[in-house]
């Protein structure tokens, strides 16, 4: 009887050959590539899912995870952020009433992979905007994060221009501030890059429990109290722990 593992092996590796070619993929279309019941095919993916080699999108859809990139120099963890991050990130949106956005530090300045709004309610973000790392809320997580030398080295070289009168510009103060967004979780801007906007943010955790990316959700000041911010804490803290359970599922 001939032994069913190397050919299971050669369908997970064509599973994952096929899903990295198409960005994301159904199992009923990869079903119909290799000529196997979805029952099997789901077998396969949990088991990839388990290991950190897909990740799982929502309604039978995948794509390739992160342990995919110690094995060849394929997608970006900033690819995947976006394919796993869009969904939550509208999801936050909605449940906040406001707008939510997911950014890396990036040449020290802070990208937005992921931007929704809840309702009529427009910001001046967008997309693939880059943004002073200083003065946001999650320019403030990601940089709070950052090596000490490295952190030091921005405060000590970066130009700290007042976008508002709230504008944190003094780097002995910044570096006070950061601080306290390492002790307690989550950062905020207090009208800091527009005058009448709130914004607080959260730390989103890799699987070897650095900072890959930082979340926020973002509201005029008026919609924004402190004891709003209070109540929006633990859906974003949520949301960023869901992204790191998807992305990094081999840290537990």
């Amino acid at each position: 009887m001939a032994d069913p593992v190397p050919g299971l092996l050669d369908k997970a590796l064509t599973m994952l050959a096929l899903i990295g070619r198409e960005g994301t993929c159904s199992l009923a279309r990869v079903a119909g590539e290799l000529d196997l019941p979805l029952s099997t095919l789901h077998r396969l993916a949990q088991t990839l899912t388990a290991r950190g080699y897909l990740i799982r999108l929502g309604r039978g859809r995948y794509c390739l995870g992160t342990a995919v990139l110690s094995l060849a120099g394929g997608r970006r963890l900033e690819d995947l952020l976006v394919d796993v991050g869009g969904p939550l990130v509208d999801d936050l949106a909605r449940q906040c009433r406001a707008s939510s956005h997911l950014g890396v530090f990036d040449g020290e300045m802070v990208t937005y992979l992921v931007k929704r709004s809840f309702g009529r309610e427009k910001l001046f973000t967008a997309e693939g905007m880059q943004l002073e790392a200083y003065c946001s809320g999650i320019g403030k997580v990601l940089l709070a994060h950052l090596p000490v030398a490295s952190r030091r080295t921005y405060l000590a070289t970066g130009d700290l221009v007042a976008l508002t009168p709230r504008t944190i510009t003094d780097p002995g103060r910044l570096e006070h501030e950061l601080a306290q967004v390492r002790e307690r979780g989550w950062a905020m801007d207090d009208e800091e890059v527009l005058t009448g906007l709130r914004c607080v943010a959260v730390p989103v955790h890799d699987g070897a429990g650095g900072v890959c990316a930082a979340l926020s959700v973002s509201a005029a000041v008026v919609r924004m109290p402190p004891d709003r911010v209070a109540e929006l804490l633990p859906r974003l803290q949520a949301t960023a722990t869901a992204i790191r359970r998807h992305l990094f599922p081999q840290a537990g």
